[in-house]
């Protein structure tokens, strides 16, 4: 399943996320797949889309950043899945 995770960074602890994100990198843990992750040009908000079928596995990964940054965690679909969905009711 696909999850859209967006998140507002303000300039509150920016340099401590800047260290622990280049330190790192960020990987999300097993079972979680990064799909892609982006950044606003003004560096207020960015964006991850991640696949699981483990719910408990997104909660790991954000818990690991939760004391810098707050999550939105969406479950979405893609073009192709919302097509055949929207297909099927004629």
């Amino acid at each position: 399943m696909l999850f859209m995770v967006t998140f507002p960074l303000t300039h509150r602890d920016y340099k401590e996320r800047v260290s622990r994100f280049l330190e790192a990198g960020a990987p999300p843990p097993d079972g979680v797949t990064l799909r892609g992750r982006w950044f606003t040009a003004s560096h207020n908000k960015g964006f991850m889309l991640l696949e699981t079928d483990d719910p408990k596995k997104l909660f790991e990964y954000t818990a690991e950043w939760a004391d810098l940054i707050d999550f939105n965690i969406e479950p979405v679909v893609t073009d192709e899945e919302a097509g055949t969905v929207l297909k099927s009711m004629g």
